[in-house]
């Protein structure tokens, strides 16, 4: 899906709803800008809540919260 946006002041642009709704975005949420080969690429970010959830099957597996809490942030390519 192709979209054209413009630039605004300050540097800032829209994503139009349509990307949003697709890619799941919404207020709030924090994106990673990189640029490759001279193209920009946006990236959402994940934070401790987006692994809300994914943790409660696995706390009772014995394993330290820390543990636990490392390898879901590496699937999910947290840093």
């Amino acid at each position: 899906m192709d979209e054209i946006v413009k630039i605004m002041s300050r540097g800032l642009i829209a994503i139009p709803s349509e990307i949003r709704k697709k890619t799941g975005l919404k207020e709030g949420d924090i994106l990673k800008v990189e640029v490759k080969d001279n193209e920009i690429v946006l990236k959402k970010e994940k934070r401790i809540y987006d692994l809300k959830g994914s943790l409660q099957a696995k706390a009772a597996s014995q394993r330290s919260f820390e543990d636990i809490l490392a390898e879901e942030m590496k699937k999910k390519g947290a840093k």
